[in-house]
């Protein structure tokens, strides 16, 4: 079997050769998006903006797989030096007396090797590829099965997300997530199969009609089986806009989305001939991919890993479909003939009217709505040490990383928590929306007042600060700022009062922080000066319990800082708020803290 002649480019058609030039230079700005890429997905875990994370890194892998395609494009149109080189090397190859006596070999192995690699037959080379292709996302789909079945790191990440998101939700995005959301709901998808099998039949495609249906009803059937197999508690209640009776993993919707958007797009890079239109179509079908992704963890309904769950079975089902028709696009495999050409330009009219129908459709059927949660608490048998240490202490990142201790142990009822701060000059920070977030960074460059300014986001036991204070000093700067993290813990006091903690650190000024270097608060590093300026600005007395020990430590941005290990409990109802009420925002500045910081 002579292959020598499959490495050239066939030129009787009269068309040019490709060249490797216009690929090689798509792969150069693949890598370079990836690093941008890879520094936004470490400046948004440190931001802890939930959404922009996510799709981050669905772009990073986007990225990646825009880059091998790039590669491998540019390997199949070589220059005619390396066309040449590639020539002699396989006649060498060929020649080659130990390669002669293997192939005159009765091998199996050998023989059944070498069958996988034929160009003229439907097993070989072609289904070797599908079967690579199709493996790549099933493989990492079974590996992050095993990871949820087993409760690795990453779910834990899933439940800080969670727990985030309904902190950071706003009218307009919740109107919007709700409409893409209905881009692959039931209605929408059973519209869009049926409007394209339609117009295909209509162009006489009949093949493909019939492969759009089965692909539509077999990620039906299968995603709902693996739900059922799996059987994942979809996030809690109170978190979600959208009653699910299902399990969770993994998400239709985005399966959904990945396969029947995606072989319509297919279908449409097979009719076009422009590049500009194919890229289109693509473009076009991963940005419904992540934002029915998106949605779905915005309302609640899923965890992240659930969304990429099913995008990666979907688009191991997808590759399969688009790998059986590219077969018999190219051999006699369907009723012995060769299939006809595939896909139409009229087709775009289906997902334009699927897209038309999910937003008229989504405020008609999709009514989200909040769900009061379920308050769980225990009652600690004292206020003791020993009794305070089965409390969570330490505040972590979005990735699990520990950073400060408790500074603070606070026990009184939420109306007290705000009226104890707020009654001493302390503002409460705003919610950690994105336009909050762009207005506090824009603010903060500038040194100008923000006195409600949000905080970056940390969690202790996988939950969101519930509540956080603030409050400047006399340079009246976002630069500077005392501030403290305060959550609400599942205890309460041996009186029934909802027990707190909280954590105490002062901004004195910007900086480049992390691996992105992008702007946040520097905090000083002495957190034990700020606990003390804290208790004293409520009036509080020192009642110090040892809960942790001197250690030092860093933050989310990689700031230092040290502490005795102390925490301050601090009874609410002894608070003395002053009776002219409010106190000035700058009045006390930094008197108490100590002249050698």
């Amino acid at each position: 079997m002579a292959m020598s002649g499959n490495l050239a480019v066939p030129t009787a058609s009269g068309r040019r050769p490709r060249r490797a030039g216009p690929h090689l230079l798509l792969a150069a700005l693949a890598l370079v998006l990836i690093v941008a890429c890879f520094y936004a997905v470490r400046g948004l875990s440190l931001f802890v903006s939930p959404m922009l994370f996510l799709a981050a890194i669905f772009l990073e892998v986007v990225l990646l797989g825009v880059l091998v395609f790039a590669l491998l494009a540019a390997l199949s149109a070589p220059s005619n030096a390396l066309r040449s080189l590639a020539v002699s090397a396989w006649e060498g190859l060929r020649t080659n007396e130990y390669v002669l006596r293997a192939r005159a070999s009765d091998s199996r192995t050998l023989l059944w090797l070498g069958n996988r690699l034929r160009w003229d037959r439907p097993t070989g080379i072609w289904l070797t590829a599908t079967v690579v292709i199709v493996a790549i996302p099933l493989l990492n789909f079974l590996q992050l099965l095993w990871t949820v079945a087993t409760r690795g790191a990453v779910t834990q990440v899933d439940e800080r997300i969670a727990n985030l998101v309904p902190k950071v939700r706003t009218p307009g995005e919740t109107a919007f997530f709700s409409e893409a959301t209905m881009l692959a709901n039931s209605q929408t998808i059973i519209l869009l199969a049926a409007a394209a099998a339609a117009l295909l039949w209509w162009r006489r495609q009949r093949v493909a009609a019939a492969v759009v249906l089965a692909t539509a009803v077999g990620q039906e059937v299968l995603y709902s089986v693996v739900k059922e197999l799996v059987a994942r508690t979809r996030p809690d209640v109170s978190l979600a806009l959208l009653d699910e009776a299902t399990h969770s993993f993994p998400s239709g919707h985005a399966m959904r989305a990945t396969v029947v958007y995606g072989l319509i797009a297919y279908l449409l890079v097979k009719a076009w001939r422009s590049v500009a239109a194919r890229t289109l179509a693509v473009v076009g079908w991963l940005i419904v991919v992540l934002l029915v992704g998106l949605s779905r963890v915005y309302l609640g309904v899923h965890f992240a890993t659930d969304v990429w769950g099913g995008m990666l079975l979907g688009a191991a089902l997808l590759a399969g479909a688009i790998g059986t028709l590219e077969i018999a696009a190219r051999y006699p495999i369907v009723r012995g003939r060769l299939l006809p050409r595939m896909g139409s330009s009229v087709l775009i009219a289906a997902p334009a009217a699927a897209i038309v129908f999910a937003l008229v459709a989504a405020p008609l059927l999709i009514h989200p709505q909040t769900h009061p949660a379920q308050e769980r608490t225990q009652a600690l048998p004292s206020l003791e040490a020993s009794s305070l240490s089965r409390l969570p202490l330490y505040s972590e990142t979005l990735t699990g990383e520990r950073m400060e201790p408790a500074s603070f142990i606070l026990v009184g009822s939420e109306d007290e928590l705000i009226h104890t701060f707020e009654g001493h000059g302390w503002d409460r920070a705003d919610p950690s929306t994105f336009a909050n977030t762009l207005q506090a960074l824009a603010v903060g460059l500038q040194g100008g007042r923000y006195p409600t300014a949000p905080v970056t986001p940390a969690f202790m036991a996988s939950q969101p600060e519930a509540i956080a204070f603030q409050k400047p000093t006399a340079a009246e700067s976002l630069r500077q700022r005392h501030h403290t993290r305060i959550w609400r813990t599942d205890y309460t006091a041996p009186d029934g009062r909802p027990v707190w903690e909280g954590t105490a650190s002062f901004d004195d000024g910007i900086e480049l922080a992390g691996t992105a270097k992008l702007p946040t608060h520097h905090i000083d590093p002495n957190i034990d000066a700020e606990r003390a300026y804290i208790t004293h600005s409520l009036g509080l007395a020192d009642h110090f319990i040892s809960l942790t020990g001197p250690q030092m430590g860093h933050n989310a941005s990689g700031d230092e800082f040290f502490t005795d290990g102390r925490a301050e409990l601090l009874s609410l109802a002894e608070t003395d708020v002053p009776p002219e009420g409010k106190a000035q925002a700058g009045d006390s500045g930094l008197s108490i803290r100590p002249q050698n910081e």
